[in-house]
């Protein structure tokens, strides 16, 4: 009988082994860990290196953040929470009788939303770093008059849709620095007051939107009649490129136009307050994915 026993030093070594084993492997997914986030920290870094790219962080921030508020405060989400607390508390036998009222309390939206907090921040952040935003617009003026498209009607639209960035940028940093004080109050008071101006602000870039379907439309055609005369390996691989881009900005300009022309007029066009964030999202989420893979 005695010989069927394993031997002590068997029962000492295997424990061992196993715990030894399993440390390892933890210190391993740790160390993958770290050095995933430091690959990400880097592409952001890389990213932020530029006022765009810092724009493009914090809208992405700003709409995300804005986005996840309504969803988790919305009624399916709320349901679906209670359903699923409640079917815990079954599986657990409990016995209390504040149950569902515990749990409808527990859900209910907050009065103040880290969330939105968190996305008006951005929100400000972006008027921020817009502020600047008028002397590329001017540079763009200055290329397009220095070097115009050879085409004139893609020359002429480029230059209706610079007048109108310009207007857009002036009257935005206008209202915006009335609101801080940098601005007299009075004086903007004196031609309709802030929110008139971001209200026409909002109507110029209004305006660009409405002209980049005429931009897109006219890239069309100059696209098509290349294509027609036949092109190189090169040439292809470079219009493959300007198609890919030129789908993007369509995407782009689809969601905005509707949000846009909800905010250009001063009752709205009932476009739910909910989805803003989620269609404004979903304006900038190719532009980042491609910014995003080009730190690769």
């Amino acid at each position: 009988m005695a010989d069927d026993k394993p031997p002590s030093s068997e029962k000492a070594v295997n424990p061992a082994g196993v715990n030894s084993s399993s440390k390892e492997a933890a210190q391993r997914r740790f160390l993958a860990a770290l050095k995933a986030a430091d690959t990400i920290n880097g592409r952001l870094t890389t990213i932020m290196s530029s006022a765009a790219g810092q724009e493009r962080v914090f809208a992405f921030v700003q709409y995300t953040s804005h986005s996840l508020h309504h969803i988790l405060t919305s009624a399916p989400w709320i349901a679906l929470q209670t359903r699923l607390s409640l079917l815990a508390r079954l599986r657990a036998q409990s016995t209390k009788a504040t149950t569902t009222p515990a749990t409808a309390q527990s859900t209910s939206t907050p009065q103040t939303s880290p969330l939105l907090a968190l996305s008006s921040l951005m929100s400000q952040a972006r008027y921020m770093l817009r502020l600047l935003g008028l002397f590329p617009l001017l540079a763009w003026g200055s290329k397009t008059l220095k070097s115009p498209p050879s085409d004139p009607i893609m020359h002429a639209l480029t230059l209706l849709q610079v007048i109108s960035n310009i207007i857009y940028q002036i009257l935005e940093n206008a209202s915006y620095l009335s609101t801080k004080g940098v601005i007299p109050k009075r004086f903007i008071d004196r031609f309709g007051g802030a929110e008139r101006w971001g209200l026409w602000s909002t109507r110029a870039w209004f305006g660009h939107i409405f002209l980049q379907y005429f931009v897109l439309w006219r890239a069309r055609v100059l696209r098509r009649k290349s294509e027609v005369e036949g092109l190189s390996k090169e040439k292809a691989e470079a219009l493959n490129a300007e198609v890919r881009a030129w789908k993007k900005s369509l995407v782009n300009n689809a969601c905005w136009t509707p949000l846009c022309l909800h905010w250009s007029v001063e009752k709205g066009i009932g476009f739910p307050g909910h989805l803003t964030g989620v269609v404004s999202f979903l304006a900038g989420a190719w532009g980042f994915y491609d910014l995003w893979n080009s730190t690769l």
